[in-house]
């Protein structure tokens, strides 16, 4: 089997802040999010194409250093085969999996969960699930899928999430993006999305040092900390139940 492979870190402490963890980079993302630093991840580009056999070798390699696996993107979960593939491998060697999903495609997280192979998630919440604002950040719709399907998708994601919250550690990120997401109306929208949730909420900032995938962004000021913590102040005021985190 095959899968399109942007990439591997072998040793990471920042994917997964409470484990060292050797990260996996899929190919291909169903959101063109202009912020986003990852571009080289977006496509599905042929010579990214990779067997699994040597992304296992990979995992051997770096298997007496971590104690966990990764899977980022892009988005992992549009390869589900390759994905559950490279998940039961990890489990089989001993290794906690996680993954770093746009919650997309929650067929593919139930599969992880239904057969216990995932033990963190940090799902990335973009905008309110809202149409106008969803769209707008993530310019997700295609053809085949419109803009309410995905959020429908995102919908029963956090759904699925929610009753297995005592098994799974959930951490949901935000990226704060002056002029794009960044008004207290928008961010307490994704509060109410994700309100009842037993997570943790990570505000973080935009940075273009990295590139762009739209290059006009680039030229976007990173929001300050101070504005971070005053969104978290607003949020927390509203819903004192939730956890947010501050990471620059």
């Amino acid at each position: 089997m095959q899968a399109y492979i942007g990439g591997i870190v072998p040793l990471s402490t920042v994917d997964w802040p409470t484990n060292v963890c050797t990260a996996i980079f899929f190919s291909g993302c169903d959101f063109r999010c202009g912020y986003c630093h990852n571009k080289e991840f977006v496509g599905f580009n042929d010579e990214l194409l990779k067997d699994l056999k040597d992304i296992k070798k990979e995992i051997l390699k770096n298997s007496g250093f971590i104690d966990a696996i990764i899977f980022s993107g892009g988005e992992p979960c549009l390869q589900r085969q390759a994905l559950l593939t490279l998940a039961r491998f990890a489990k089989k060697q001993g290794l906690k999996v996680g993954i770093e999903t746009n919650g997309s495609k929650p067929y593919s997280i139930k599969s992880l969960i239904n057969e216990n192979l995932l033990d963190f998630i940090a799902l990335d919440i973009k905008a309110p699930l809202r149409k106008e604002i969803f769209e707008k950040v993530t310019q997700s719709k295609t053809f085949f899928r419109a803009t309410e399907d995905v959020i429908e998708n995102i919908k029963q994601t956090l759904d699925i999430l929610k009753g297995n919250q005592d098994k799974i550690q959930i951490e949901i990120r935000t990226t704060i993006v002056p002029g794009l997401i960044f008004r207290k109306e928008d961010v307490l929208g994704i509060a109410k999305d994700i309100n009842g949730l037993n997570c943790r909420w990570v505000l973080q900032p935009f940075k273009s040092d990295k590139g762009t995938l739209d290059q006009k962004m680039s030229n976007i000021k990173s929001p300050t900390k101070k504005f971070l913590e005053d969104l978290k102040k607003v949020c927390q005021k509203k819903y004192s139940n939730l956890r947010m985190n501050i990471r620059v």
